[in-house]
């Protein structure tokens, strides 16, 4: 068993590059403890999101505190080999208790609505991450 509190875990930095504006990842589950999934709590300020990414598993969002937004694809066009224009029509607005399935493969984004501050659990599977921004 493996056992800890969330004031306990240090912010990893290493991730913030895939974020506009300020936000804070705090690893709750690691390898040591499972190979089989993996949990981050994720707070983002004042309007802060992730970048456009998909994963190779299904991801799910916990909201936690405040109100956000997640934005997935609803169209891609590819145009060439390395371009693709990518619809993002399919909004969800999430706060407190909320949650969302984001399904394997489909383009997204998520973070706190404009001028709010929102928080929430990411949890999945290990797996690729692929970033388009």
């Amino acid at each position: 068993m493996h056992k800890g509190n969330i004031r306990d875990v240090a912010p990893d930095t290493s991730m913030l590059h895939y974020f506009v504006g300020s936000a804070e990842v705090k690893k709750m589950v690691t390898e040591a403890a499972s190979k089989e999934v993996e949990t981050y709590l994720v707070t983002f300020s004042n309007g802060a999101r992730t970048k456009l990414h998909y994963h190779e598993t299904d991801q799910i969002l916990i909201a936690t505190k405040g109100r956000g937004l997640v934005v997935l694809q609803s169209k891609v066009a590819m145009e060439g080999d390395n371009v693709a224009r990518v619809s993002m029509d399919e909004v969800h607005a999430l706060s407190d208790d909320d949650y969302v399935c984001v399904p394997a493969y489909v383009w997204h984004w998520h973070g706190a609505i404009k001028g709010e501050d929102f928080a929430h659990l990411q949890v999945k599977k290990p797996g690729k991450t692929t970033w388009l921004e």
